[in-house]
């Protein structure tokens, strides 16, 4: 059984990939919304690293021999863009 945060997490992740290209200015907005309300859950923007790292290790585990060194360098910086996105919206909570 996948935990619940995790489920929601790529549940997340699957709606932010589908919303890249014509949709992206709402998906800075969403992003940084979501990261107004990690704030909330104590979230701290100092994690994100380690739950990118996590999600890379995880997908090239998953993948194996299918994440080549092009798709690991898309998924980092989708990763930190959208991670960027969600400090953001905790900074601008935080002031």
């Amino acid at each position: 059984t996948i935990n619940p945060f995790f489920r929601y997490m790529i549940e997340m992740l699957d709606t932010a990939l589908a919303m890249l290209g014509p949709d992206s200015e709402l998906l800075t907005e969403i992003m940084q919304d979501l990261g107004a309300k990690h704030v909330r859950y104590g979230v701290k923007a100092d994690l994100f690293p380690a739950m990118g790292e996590a999600l890379i290790a995880t997908l090239e585990c998953t993948l194996e021999d299918q994440f080549t060194e092009t798709i690991k360098q898309s998924w980092e910086q989708t990763y930190k863009e959208l991670s960027d996105d969600m400090i953001r919206g905790q900074s601008s909570t935080t002031k």
